[in-house]
């Protein structure tokens, strides 16, 4: 499924574009968590966070990553990684789902993939 409606890449980009600059953004509504739900794995899951004086995960959503090594870019010289295992019922979007076409249309955009799930905090 290539086609991604108004509703859903409009939350999402701005998710991924206002999140790295700390803009709060809330809760996506419900017809859009229903929409993505078809972007994550039906298994609990390992992921991975940098924490670091900027992101002490107090946020309504955050974004982990699979990937040990990205998560400890995000940390920094002077924060942590923390790892725990999620169920599929926290997870927002797993972008290790999407194929190149949807990751462009959600505003995933970046030139290196973080491999990254959004989650419900």
């Amino acid at each position: 499924m290539n086609k991604i409606p108004a509703y859903v890449s409009s939350w999402t980009d701005k998710y991924f574009h206002h999140s790295a600059f700390d803009i709060p953004l809330g809760y996506p509504n419900k017809k859009t968590v229903k929409f993505l739900a078809q972007f994550k794995k039906k298994r609990s899951v390992k992921l991975y966070r940098g924490l670091n004086k900027y992101n002490k995960g107090e946020e309504v959503i955050s974004s982990w990553t699979y990937n040990k090594k990205v998560a400890k870019n995000y940390a920094g010289r002077e924060g942590i990684i923390v790892s725990q295992n999620f169920e599929p019922k926290n997870i927002i979007l797993d972008t290790t789902i999407l194929n190149s076409v949807q990751k462009k249309m959600l505003g995933y955009d970046y030139k290196i993939d973080d491999k990254e799930v959004l989650i419900f905090n």
